[in-house]
């Protein structure tokens, strides 16, 4: 049944791209843990590649990416067509195709990897934007349906250097601001994705800093998809335990898996301000972005002790014995159509945070062009409770909307942009 349904799945995807309609591409970014490496301490005994890739096909069970972007995994040639033929192309599929990284820096037995479905996409290009302690990797895509070629969106990897101290931080910042400056001479207001395990304890590690400074870097600078909410601090901080993605194992039970329970946010998925306005062709769907596995309930605990309430037990099982890291995703909405940007016609995207709210909510949007926004809360009586108009100007636009008075329960948020995009959604305040 399960085979039957991602093949129709597939045919009605491929009928919509056909017919020009918009469409999702699933991307999920993960750090493998020395997939194919035996370094002594992660061996074929505790890291075993064959165990692995019954993990992996478990786990993927609950996310079925499009583009598929790792860390960690050997440099030995025949591994992603292994990782291809063993773990992805099984049970009748046959559309996934592969890119290995490379290691021109050649000082380390890791590199990164890209898979993707080419049913969807094609690649055209593989290029190399920094080789500074390891390679940062740039793969550009086009899409399969699209005859003029002019839809495109690049994917970039990067596996920061790991440790806590200045010198580690200093090489971090180093090998972003080398990739900064490279997408900011190549790659100026495209669809770009980076991504990767940034091994980054802090929003204020200067490599962090880079990533997003919109004044260095204008035409290339990147937007955090759970900013505010889950930018700060985040390093064995309680307040973040939302978004935490290391480390999966509790207790110090195997030397290859790093210990302590999840209390990190290293690993990301962050967007170019082109994907998050939707300004050609490709633009976020607003609150995907997900840390598979992270149910709240992880704080310096095991991803699969207590029960997990984000997943199936099969698959906190898989996560934990798979990797020290869980895999983050990210949903975008697509559209081929040469006449008309379908993605500017549809609905407002937003994202708000927290929901449940019990004091305030934080709101963020994206508008073309300055001016009036609405913002409307309704009960489930269809009666307003908070109304206000804001001047907003033409990028992104932050809120916060205070619920501390209203009475627990469901309510409808209503948000209209400058650009007459309109949407609503429900949220609860308890």
């Amino acid at each position: 049944m399960k085979k039957l349904s991602i093949t129709i799945l597939l045919i009605i995807a491929s009928f919509s791209a056909l017919l020009g309609q918009p469409e999702t591409l699933k991307v999920m970014q993960y750090n493998l843990l020395n997939y194919g490496n035996n370094t002594g301490y992660c061996n074929t005994t505790n890291n075993n590649i064959s165990d692995k890739n019954g993990y992996i096909r478990t786990i993927l069970t609950a996310y079925y990416p499009d583009i598929f972007t790792v860390c960690e995994i050997g440099r030995s040639s025949s591994l992603p067509n292994d990782f291809v033929n063993n773990v992805l192309n099984i049970n009748g599929l046959n559309y996934w195709m592969t890119s290995p990284g490379s290691n021109t820096n050649n000082s380390s037995s890791l590199i990164n990897c890209i898979f993707y479905n080419s049913t969807k996409l094609t690649l055209v290009g593989h290029h190399v934007a920094q080789t500074y302690t390891r390679d940062v990797d740039v793969y550009d895509f086009k899409f399969k349906n699209d005859e003029s070629d002019r839809v495109t969106l690049t994917c970039v990897i990067a596996h920061l250097k790991a440790g806590t101290g200045s010198d580690n931080e200093s090489k971090r910042k180093m090998m972003i601001e080398n990739t900064m400056r490279y997408l900011e001479n190549n790659y100026r207001e495209r669809n770009v994705l980076i991504m990767g395990d940034f091994n980054l304890y802090s929003s204020s590690e200067p490599a962090y800093q880079a990533l997003t400074n919109e004044t260095a870097y204008p035409h290339s600078y990147f937007i955090d998809p759970l900013y505010p909410y889950g930018v700060g601090n985040w390093n064995s901080n309680y307040n973040y335990k939302d978004y935490h993605t290391q480390a999966t194992h509790k207790d110090n039970d195997s030397n290859c898996h790093s210990s302590g329970g999840m209390d990190d946010r290293f690993d990301f998925i962050l967007m170019s301000e082109n994907i998050y306005g939707g300004r050609e062709n490709i633009r976020y769907v607003g609150g995907s972005y997900n840390a598979l596995g992270n149910d709240g309930n992880r704080f310096n605990k095991s991803i699969n002790n207590p029960t997990n309430q984000a997943v199936s037990q099969e698959v906190a099982n898989a996560l934990f014995h798979n990797s020290d890291h869980i895999p983050v995703t990210m949903d975008l909405v697509v559209s081929l159509n040469e006449d008309v940007n379908e993605l500017n016609s549809n609905e407002l995207s937003y994202d708000i945070f927290p929901n449940p709210a019990s004091s305030e909510i934080n709101l963020r949007f994206y508008q073309n062009n300055s001016g009036r926004a609405n913002i409307l809360l309704f009960n489930t009586l269809g009666q307003v409770v908070f109304s206000e108009n804001i001047f907003v100007n033409d990028c992104l636009s932050e809120h916060v909307i205070n619920v501390e008075n209203l009475p627990k329960g469901f309510y409808f948020l209503k948000v209209t942009n400058a650009d007459g995009l309109t949407n609503t959604i429900k949220i609860a305040i308890e």
